[in-house]
């Protein structure tokens, strides 16, 4: 018999009323799903703009994920620890081929020294930083290029003078993050600012050359790490970097930055004094 067929009181169905009565009122309440689908939706429409344009980072990522991490540091020897091979970040900018720098004579750089599994690592890291800084920092400071032997080192090339661009996390100095300190006598200027999220951060103006040119700076410390993001000008440069306050600010409030940021400082990249020094 179909339950259409059934009377409207009859006991079988007050009794399946019954059960399912008390069934759900053990129940928690639904959660609100509306803000999980949106962040969802947006991020399948980023993927999928990735997906469109391109780039190095499928192809980065998959051969350095066929590598076997290290795991220790062994005193000062550069090692790292294990660690994934890099953040994902949503970008749909093409990757960047490193500036190469040439070591002097019987120099090697930390970076080579690094065993190759790391070295692919870092190198991963580094694409993916180049990428989000140059759609992040002014299109004045130029296509961002990592510089191949340093993590921490990038490259502006604007057609003109380039720029050096510094990304670096590494693990916090003991104690508490460095106050803002003006030193008039040397024309450096202190500004703290607030980061979207809260977090205490100072904006530094500097002369970085003979000629006075200004360089900014902007640091702040993110869970167990100290950040600090620059711009410089070249040695032969007379003006300042054409990055403002605001701009930098605006950089590092991006989701996109503090994706590196929170993955450089869960899988250090660095550390506290340099490479594999703790």
């Amino acid at each position: 018999m179909h339950l259409t067929d059934a009377p409207a009181d009859s006991p079988e169905e007050r009794a399946l009323r019954g059960a399912m009565t008390e069934a759900t009122d053990t129940l928690p309440p639904l959660p609100d799903l509306v803000p999980t689908a949106v962040r969802l939706g947006r991020r399948r429409r980023a993927r999928a703009r990735a997906a469109k344009a391109g780039g190095v980072f499928g192809l980065v990522t998959a051969v350095a994920l066929g590598l076997t991490l290290l795991n220790s540091w062994r005193g000062d020897e550069p090692n790292l620890p294990a660690a994934p091979v890099g953040p994902t970040v949503t970008s749909t900018g093409p990757g960047r081929e490193p500036v190469h720098v040439e070591p002097r004579p019987g120099e090697t750089f930390p970076h080579a020294r690094l065993p190759e599994e790391q070295r692919a690592r870092l190198d991963a890291f580094q694409q993916q930083a180049a990428v989000v800084l140059d759609e992040l920092l002014p299109a004045a400071v130029g296509t961002i290029r990592p510089l191949d032997n340093d993590v921490r080192f990038y490259r502006g090339e604007p057609g003109g003078l380039p720029y050096s661009v510094q990304f670096s996390v590494r693990p916090a100095a003991d104690g508490d993050p460095d106050r803002c300190r003006d030193a008039a006598e040397k024309q450096v200027s202190c500004r703290p600012v607030e980061l979207v999220d809260g977090t205490s951060a100072r904006v530094t103006l500097a002369p970085s050359n003979a000629h006075g040119a200004l360089e900014i700076s902007l640091a702040f410390r993110h869970g167990g790490s100290d950040v600090l993001l620059s711009v410089t000008p070249d040695a032969a440069a007379t003006a300042a970097a054409p990055v403002s306050p605001t701009e930098l600010v605006g950089a590092a409030d991006d989701d996109r930055f503090m994706e590196l940021v929170r993955y450089a400082d869960e899988h250090p990249i660095l550390g506290k004094y340099g490479y594999g020094a703790s």
